[in-house]
């Protein structure tokens, strides 16, 4: 599943490539994918111009010059690619079908033409995604920030704020309080496990037995793993695996791998569903 490193980076991206363009033909191919409000369809979107691209969590944001918005969940494995008339492009999200692969693909969604010959296209192989169209001054409607958390771009994501929300739950245990988006907002399984890592944390550790020292070793794990993916290049994975040589991740992906500290080898195993990796050195349970 995409998570905040890769919906940011491709918002950037975005925000850079669609600012002042204007849709000019837009193509509901998987009507499955909108989930707009009563009586919104996309060709509400032809002839609009994109004002700006932002992000609030997991969702990206278009918002439009005709007082709409759209708004995009890629969900598990939605993709944006936009291809520009020489065939470039800028891509995000899931990584399959493989970035550069010739679109539309049979499970495309949605194609939006812009008014410099380039083309975006929205696909998802398990249709999982969400299209929202809604007035830009509505999106409390679409997006439920009541179930978000904290952002963890900005000043508001502290040391002191990740410990008064984990106090709240001192029985919770770490990773699937990580994974709560009411807690933490953009955080998914595989910057959890590198975050746990990074603060040598068991994932089953509760947060009530946790220091204040531990807890500002994870505050300042979230902060490096999440700047270290939007400076260098987000987590590659492939098939499950982590791509050899790739920055990020570091231990999720690598079962049997050596721990990048210590040198034991990463042990992989289940909590809440997840495959989850630690170094049984570096993370042990015992607080």
């Amino acid at each position: 599943m995409p998570e905040l490193p890769e919906v940011e980076t491709l918002r950037r991206g975005l925000a850079h490539a669609l600012t002042g363009r204007q849709i000019v033909k837009a193509e509901l191919l998987k009507p499955k994918i909108l989930s707009g409000l009563p009586g919104r369809t996309l060709l509400e979107v032809v002839g609009a111009a994109v004002v700006g691209v932002r992000r609030r969590a997991k969702y990206l944001i278009v918002d439009l010059s005709n007082g709409l918005s759209l708004v995009i969940h890629l969900s598990l494995a939605g993709q944006i690619v936009l291809e520009n008339s020489a065939g470039e492009h800028l891509a995000g999200g899931h990584p399959v079908p493989a970035y550069g692969s010739p679109l539309p693909h049979r499970q495309t969604s949605v194609i939006l033409d812009l008014d410099d010959d380039s083309v975006l296209y929205l696909t998802d192989i398990r249709q999982f995604a969400h299209l929202w169209i809604a007035p830009t001054d509505q999106l409390s409607e679409v997006i439920p920030e009541a179930r978000l958390g904290v952002e963890l771009v900005g000043p508001a994501f502290t040391a002191a704020e990740l410990a008064r929300r984990l106090r709240r739950r001192p029985r919770g245990k770490l990773k699937p309080l990580l994974l709560d988006q009411a807690l933490l907002a953009g955080l998914g399984n595989i910057y959890v496990d590198e975050s746990l890592w990074g603060a040598r944390l068991h994932p089953l550790r509760t947060a009530g037995s946790l220091s204040d020292e531990e807890i500002g070793r994870l505050h300042a794990a979230i902060r490096e793993v999440v700047d270290l993916a939007l400076a260098k290049g987000v987590a590659q994975i492939v098939n499950g695996k982590a791509v050899p040589g790739a920055t990020l991740p570091r231990i999720h992906g690598r079962e049997g791998k050596p721990c990048p500290l210590c040198g034991q080898p990463i042990e992989k195993f289940r909590v809440v569903g997840r495959g989850t990796y630690v170094c049984p050195s570096c993370q042990r349970i015992e607080a």
